[in-house]
């Protein structure tokens, strides 16, 4: 017992804690529309119909979660959904292009023009489309590249508020990235000012009535930083919600810790 409490004391001065504080939710879509991060930011089904249980994007995601008509996930409005530096993580498999097909939606299209909050789209020339309000009068707009219909995609958006620098990644690789610089009103605006409208998986718009996804949808994260390349595509490869160069310390220190338990049993 002596050792292993050595073990356990030399290892916490070493080992960085196991905390994913930077994780904000996790949709596994496995079974149903629950937030797996324990965040607390459960969604529901509404205005039609989505199959869980379907093929998942590889061995390692679980099922995946089917939207073959208007039916979509909505997740209540909160702040911390809408961070100010953020990525979101997805596996989408497009059924179709064609129209604006939005397999996640968190924005705020308000009388002014005002525009705030960012949109995945499955564009209407087959592209792959991650758009940003600008707080002004328009949305500023990344086009990656062709949508595989039928075919699994990784896809991952991230903005750094500090820059103001955001990224498409497709499969793991950068597919656009642009920088607006920090002046004027047509600054980006993309994340906390989203006003006390739902996060939408498998559709869009403000209300989540319209540009429906179809196709399937696995393992959507949000964090609350701009994850780099490499944490990216961790989670693709692994579906860890446990990106970072830190967060992979961890999980080898504890390992480790449970290999020096083992055998201070012997």
């Amino acid at each position: 017992m002596k050792n292993q409490l050595l073990v356990i004391s030399t290892l916490s001065l070493a080992i960085p804690s196991l905390s994913m504080g930077a994780m904000v939710a996790w949709y596994p879509l496995d079974t149903d529309a629950s937030d797996a991060s324990g965040n607390g930011h459960d969604g529901s089904i509404v205005g039609g119909t989505v199959n869980f249980g379907q093929s998942g994007a590889n061995g390692s995601t679980g099922s995946s979660a089917n939207f073959p008509d208007n039916g979509h996930i909505d997740v209540p409005f909160s702040s911390a959904l809408n961070p100010g530096s953020f990525t979101v993580t997805l596996w989408a498999n497009a059924g179709s292009t064609g129209g604006f097909a939005s397999p996640l939606t968190s924005r705020d299209d308000v009388t002014g023009p005002l525009t705030h909050g960012y949109i995945l789209y499955n564009n209407n020339a087959g592209n792959w489309d991650f758009w940003t309000g600008d707080s002004d009068n328009g949305w500023d707009t990344l086009q990656g590249t062709a949508v595989s219909t039928s075919a699994w995609s990784h896809l991952a958006i991230t903005y750094d508020a500090i820059t103001d620098t955001k990224s498409l990644w497709i499969d793991g690789a950068l597919s656009a990235s642009d920088n607006v610089p920090q002046s004027g009103p047509t600054q980006y605006s993309p994340n906390g000012t989203v006003e006390s409208e739902n996060l939408h998986i498998g559709s869009g718009q403000d209300d989540g009535n319209n540009f429906f996804f179809d196709g399937n949808i696995d393992d959507v994260t949000i964090w609350d930083e701009a994850l780099d390349g490499a944490a990216i595509q961790n989670i693709m490869n692994n579906s860890i919600p446990e990106p970072t160069s830190l967060g992979l310390l961890s999980l080898a220190g504890l390992a480790l810790l449970r290999r020096q338990i083992g055998r201070a049993h012997v």
